[in-house]
């Protein structure tokens, strides 16, 4: 289902209907492999369909505020991996591309993708705890669901686990 972004998007574009700030973006950056940020592709693929922001929302089934939000770097947690999902399949890119990495380990399940991560590295959770530099109860409620995981912790996890901890998000 998936198509290749520098494919899709690098076809014959149809008039942005904010020519000025389209034409300044696609200055700064000459392909969609350029851009190194969720954000700045999500304009990218928008500008490539001449679609308008509230347009986007409409087609997604998203509040019409979201998404402007969206493209300026704002996620927020009304950012459903549902609607990752639509506004991926909608761009027809990977949704990997539309998310930064907190987002997309909220995506990838947020205590389910960490006990996942725990299992990989054969770890006990008072051993991840250990690593992490948190407490044992904070895995487990994170673990089983009876807390989401702040964008804090997140870093913190980040920081404390190493590069495998992110890197393994994009697997």
């Amino acid at each position: 289902m998936w198509s290749n972004p520098s494919i899709h998007l690098t076809g014959k574009f149809g008039r942005p209907r904010t020519t000025v700030e389209a034409q300044a973006f696609y200055r700064m950056y000459h392909s969609y492999a350029d851009i190194p940020n969720p954000w700045d592709r999500l304009r990218w693929c928008r500008y490539g369909l001449d679609l308008l922001q509230k347009e986007v929302a409409a087609m997604v089934g998203m509040e019409e505020w979201l998404y402007p939000d969206l493209e300026s770097g704002a996620f927020h947690r009304s950012f459903t991996p549902e609607l990752a999902d639509k506004l991926a399949a909608l761009y027809g890119i990977p949704v990997e591309d539309i998310l930064d990495d907190y987002t997309l380990f909220l995506h990838r399940g947020g205590g389910d993708f960490l006990r996942r991560y725990r299992e990989a590295k054969g770890w006990s959770r008072q051993q991840l705890a250990d690593h992490a530099k948190v407490s044992r109860t904070s895995i487990r409620c994170w673990e089983s669901g009876q807390k989401t995981i702040s964008q804090k912790c997140f870093c913190h996890l980040v920081e404390n686990l190493g590069s495998d901890f992110p890197s393994m998000l994009r697997m």
